[in-house]
């Protein structure tokens, strides 16, 4: 059922729109469909209710209508830009397990599995994802004037995983506006010790910041192991909180201005596609976290969305919850999550 339209938006949403064509282990192909970080979160935040305003850059040829969804449960699209760039969004993923994911090669992957190779993924480079720049911007990375003026009128927003010089530049456009919460999802490509002395300043403005286990052991390399310590020294540069999303789908939430460390187990249910799991999550957690400030309420949150994102495949899946079985697994996750 569509939201008030009157009501005003919870959060401003900040990343990529992307043309995914994604090989789940043991489910069928999703060739050329929607897909990046945006409307994964978008979905997260949506199916707790909450209406976000989606800001983007894309390129002529991309059908918007893939989000009329979202649009008709009252996401707002006058932050998705069309630009003259050539940007490439295709996102090539193929599982080998449930839960392994692989960004090469997809041809061999099509074969494989005795499907046709889509004539769009020829040519694929997935080494430009894994690239970032200190200083170049790509065709995809925001700008400072790409944020609608009214949504620098809102108090809460995340940045999606896009590219470094996004997260440099958008935490300070966000803060001189009204914006009070504002989360960010690190982007794997700068989670490298070669940052390490950029982290700082990235991290400043943020509320919270959100990272996996992987990229939180590959910045802290020769310096760190424990997840923990690590989560301290991240927090220590200014964010009120931490969320570390680890292997096993637990998440780990730093809480500095409370003093509080809690461990939150994932939801246990079979996964059949994990894609932008993390990402459904982070809308869900800003939502949640703004009911009282209590980013362990968000974290618990953000689980139960990401719980039902990976039962099926596609930002829309989490959409299709029965009524009352959120809450009902919100409840049974709480009594698991335990203080450390």
């Amino acid at each position: 059922m569509p939201l008030d339209p009157d009501r005003p938006l919870d959060a401003v949403l900040i990343g990529r729109l992307q043309r995914d064509y994604l090989l789940p282990f043991d489910r069928p192909a999703r060739v050329d469909s929607l897909g990046g970080a945006l409307p994964y979160a978008a979905a997260g935040m949506a199916m707790w209710g909450g209406r976000a305003g989606l800001v983007a850059r894309v390129n002529a040829g991309y059908p918007l209508e893939w989000l009329e969804r979202l649009q008709d449960l009252g996401c707002d699209l006058r932050g998705v830009k069309k630009v003259e760039e050539a940007i490439d969004s295709r996102r090539f993923i193929a599982y080998s397990d449930p839960l392994t994911p692989h960004s090469e090669n997809p041809l061999t992957f099509f074969a494989e599995r005795q499907l046709p190779f889509p004539r769009e993924l020829l040519g694929y480079d997935a080494s430009r994802e894994r690239y970032c720049s200190k200083t170049d911007y790509q065709p995809y990375s925001l700008r400072v004037n790409d944020v609608p003026r009214a949504f620098l009128e809102l108090s809460a927003a995340h940045i999606c995983p896009v590219d470094f010089i996004s997260h440099k530049i958008l935490p300070s456009v966000l803060k001189a506006g009204l914006i009070q919460s504002l989360t960010m999802r690190a982007s794997p490509c700068y989670m490298d010790p070669a940052y390490w002395e950029e982290m700082r300043a990235l991290l400043s403005d943020l509320t919270g910041f959100m990272l996996s286990e992987a990229e939180a052991l590959r910045l802290y390399q020769g310096r760190s192991v424990d997840l923990w310590e690590i989560m301290e020294g991240l927090a220590a540069y200014g964010p009120e909180f931490i969320i570390l999303s680890r292997g096993d789908g637990a998440v780990q939430v730093l809480d500095r201005v409370r003093k509080l460390r809690a461990l939150i187990p994932a939801y246990a249910n079979r996964t059949v596609d994990p894609t932008g799991a993390w990402d459904v999550f982070d809308g869900a957690c800003l939502l949640h976290y703004r009911l009282n400030y209590d980013p362990i309420e968000g974290a618990l949150g953000g689980q139960i969305a990401a719980s039902f994102a990976i039962e099926g495949s596609g930002p829309y899946y989490a959409l299709d919850a029965l009524e009352g079985l959120k809450e009902a697994r919100l409840d049974m996750l709480r009594q698991r999550l335990r203080l450390v």
